[in-house]
């Protein structure tokens, strides 16, 4: 969908009221089409003072991708890098780049700014679908089913996920690495919309919580994010994430993570690195991230 006209003509998902914030997944990946593959969305909340949910960051520089792409091909890979952590009060605007449309894939660039200033570099590949072997190495790990667990509150930057968490014999610090989520509000059949929900969900928790040392390590600010999507999924059903550190070192952290849905066909791949570094105390003894 193309619209050379104002930003406020055409809206991509459904209308949040002017001023208003997003109170669902649905309502975040929805987008103003500003004209020239411009995007914009709404601020993600009216007074919180964090930085932007890089989940919801990378799933709405998808959906801007997404909309400038031919019909019938699917979102495959992504890959991102967090450059400043952004202003939650403020809009964001998505300018995409159209770096190839071949027979069979698209690439996309799109780059995220507030103010002038980037805070995301994003690049996207799509494919036509077509047939081809179907293989899983790692089948998913044994695990209570959603419903005979109970749901557990979360952030409100995490709009409407229902998340359970599963019992899991290997300690864990702050936070889970294996979690039952789905988004409750529905999204529309849209193959591709159904992917961005998917990457929303994505960037929750960390496996480096598993990690050695990670006690005496302050926050862990993503540096950058990666997804693979290998079979098509709907969020709105439960999905499992499984997350694993895989290394540290030179004040950085690695984790990966798989994604299947409640039928244990795997869906997606994700890899992540974050800052990890020992926290430094200050001359007040306190100790500062």
């Amino acid at each position: 969908m193309r619209n050379n006209g104002r930003a406020s003509d055409i809206v991509v998902g459904p209308a949040i009221a002017p001023g208003g914030v997003a109170a669902t997944v649905a309502e975040a990946l929805s987008l103003v089409d500003a004209g020239d593959d411009v995007f914009v969305a709404a601020p993600a909340s009216a007074d919180d003072p964090r930085g932007l949910y890089g989940g919801r960051l990378t799933a709405q520089a998808l959906r801007a991708a997404a909309l400038t792409i031919p019909d019938g091909r699917l979102a495959h890979s992504l890959h991102c890098y967090f450059l400043v952590p952004g202003d939650a009060t403020k809009p964001i605007t998505f300018t995409v780049s159209r770096e190839r449309d071949g027979g069979r894939y698209s690439v996309r660039r799109v780059v995220a700014h507030q103010d002038g200033v980037d805070i995301l570099h994003l690049a996207a590949s799509f494919q036509r679908d077509q047939p081809g072997a179907d293989y899983q190495a790692e089948d998913m790990p044994a695990t209570e089913p959603p419903h005979a667990l109970t749901p557990v509150p979360q952030d409100p930057r995490m709009l409407d996920l229902d998340v359970r968490v599963p019992h899991d014999g290997d300690l864990y610090h702050r936070w889970p690495t294996r979690l039952w989520i789905r988004i409750t509000e529905p999204l529309a059949d849209d193959p591709n919309l159904r992917i961005c929900g998917l990457v929303f969900i994505s960037d929750m928790c960390t496996g480096l919580s598993k990690a050695p040392m990670v006690k005496q390590v302050g926050i862990l600010p993503s540096i950058d994010h990666s997804v693979w999507v290998h079979r098509p999924g709907d969020p709105n059903r439960w999905m499992l994430m499984d997350l694993a550190p895989e290394s540290t070192s030179s004040g950085r952290g690695l984790y990966t993570g798989r994604i299947y849905d409640e039928g244990q066909v795997l869906l997606a791949n994700l890899a992540q690195e974050s800052l990890f570094r020992k926290r430094v105390s200050s001359h007040n003894g306190h100790p500062r991230p």
